[in-house]
């Protein structure tokens, strides 16, 4: 069976509106690129590779996410690892790191954090972006870590992660950080019900913010006011109707100048706000 064949029955199987995941999941099988794939799409194929890509398209018919079956994700032009132990990095997120970019553009060597950092995304990022920055990331997920880590190894940086429940494994951190960043789990009670069958295998940890989706939100603001030095930044990702309460948090804990930052699609994404001088 050649490239043209199995495709056609993968687009019987997930719908044709998939064949781009198709292709890619076939890529990953033959480990080659899709102007080969389509180059030499009436190739003969040896059949374990041939029943590699259908075991693939199977479960990608049963909801299991694309990245998770590829084992990868792209952010902010990092290649990162993705299992099932963290959240896949969106490319909504990296406008947080844009902005959080451009708050610290500035200063040479800041020291920023980043609460809830699953796969390692968005503090990875700000270190390959702010190479003399110190960069700290946590998590509560030991699974979690592991993955961030190694992605840490392959990105060659070196982000500092530590294990533990948002802030507390960071009270050296006390007063010095110029940034303070963290896409929490905000998803609502009666949200989480809602969401698609391929969201859903992601870790429930990552996902649920508690009945209103703002219990970390409070948290962390309520702990930044102190972790934070005069002039240092929150910053936020949000869901898309979270931005006035989030904003209003932030308002009420005496940050100043605070922002809502809106996505590619014209929806509110991030929230930021300075600790007064």
């Amino acid at each position: 069976m050649n490239s043209r064949e199995l495709l056609k029955w993968a687009m019987a199987e997930l719908g044709s509106d998939k064949r781009l995941e198709a292709e890619l999941l076939l890529c990953h099988v033959l480990d080659t690129n899709r102007a080969l794939l389509m180059a030499h799409d009436t190739d003969e194929l040896a059949e374990e590779k041939a029943e590699a890509f259908r075991e693939l398209i199977l479960r990608r018919k049963a909801d299991e996410p694309l990245q998770y079956l590829i084992g990868t994700a792209s952010f902010m032009g990092l290649e990162l690892l993705v299992t099932p132990a963290v959240l896949i990095p969106r490319f909504d997120t990296e406008r947080l790191v844009e902005k959080a970019l451009q708050l610290i553009e500035t200063k040479e060597a800041p020291i920023m954090l980043d609460v809830c950092t699953g796969s390692g995304a968005i503090a990875l990022a700000l270190q390959h972006y702010k190479p003399k920055a110190s960069v700290y990331a946590g998590d509560l997920s030991g699974e979690a870590l592991n993955i961030a880590a190694q992605n840490n190894q392959r990105c060659g940086l070196q982000v500092q992660f530590r294990q533990g429940n948002l802030l507390e494994p960071f009270a050296d951190l006390t007063g010095r950080l110029d940034l303070l960043a963290s896409n929490p789990p905000y998803i609502t009670t009666q949200e989480m019900g809602e969401l698609p069958g391929d969201v859903l295998q992601e870790p429930r940890l990552a996902l649920w913010g508690g009945e209103d989706g703002l219990y970390f939100y409070r948290k962390i603001t309520a702990a930044a006011v102190t972790m934070l030095k005069p002039g240092g930044w929150l910053i936020y990702e949000i869901g898309w109707m979270q931005g006035e309460a989030v904003q209003k948090l932030l308002d009420g804990a005496g940050f100043v100048k605070t922002e809502i930052i809106k996505d590619w699609q014209g929806l509110d994404r991030v929230v930021c706000g300075q600790k007064s001088e």
